[in-house]
């Protein structure tokens, strides 16, 4: 992959999960409650409303946009030969330092309403890590981003693997141009 193209995916792909995060919480904070408006009034419906599954409702609408992206980035990066371990890894860290070093600054200021805000809506897929597992504000951001990334990793890996899998030839047969060198040469032998 060239650095033009090495760009573009990295800005792609950092683009495309801050906007699937913030499509997220807008899910999680405003047609989850509405589907919970159709349950019956009780304990179930409580539990359906809070703010803990709507998290998770959240984390998860994160993984079902960008586990298939990624899993077809594998499957592209392997049919067009275009494989780089050290592309695909500094876009994850690209990823992760975008969404997390903001986190960091949360206080060492003074929260005025709209940084509060800001923090409540850019970090509620993590809420669930703060208040189930008890961890701090930005280690259950930093826990949670890596536990998306991670899988996000391992699903390019597995699809990448597959795919050359599949088709033998991918990165380990003749290249392209070769099959006509190889072929010509099984001819003079015989």
């Amino acid at each position: 992959m060239d650095s033009t193209k090495f760009l573009l995916y990295t800005l792609g792909r950092i683009a495309l999960i801050v906007a699937v995060s913030a499509f997220a919480v807008l899910v999680s904070d405003i047609i989850w409650p509405a589907l919970g408006t159709l349950l019956p009034e009780g304990s179930f419906r409580d539990a359906f409303l809070g703010e803990n599954l709507r998290s998770v409702v959240a984390f998860v609408v994160i993984l079902a946009f960008l586990l298939p992206l990624f899993y077809d980035d594998g499957k592209k990066h392997a049919a067009y030969e275009i494989w780089s371990s050290v592309n695909v890894t500094l876009t994850l860290i690209f990823m992760f330092m975008v969404c997390f070093v903001p986190s960091i600054f949360r206080d060492s200021f003074e929260q005025s309403g709209e940084a509060s805000v800001f923090y409540n809506f850019a970090y509620f897929p993590y809420l669930w890590l703060r208040n189930k597992a008890g961890l701090d504000f930005i280690v259950s951001v930093l826990v949670g981003l890596l536990m998306i990334l991670g899988l996000l990793f391992g699903i390019y890996v597995f699809s990448f693997k597959r795919y050359a899998k599949l088709h033998p030839v991918i990165l380990g047969g003749p290249r392209r141009g070769e099959i006509q060198a190889v072929k010509e040469e099984a001819e003079n032998e015989a």
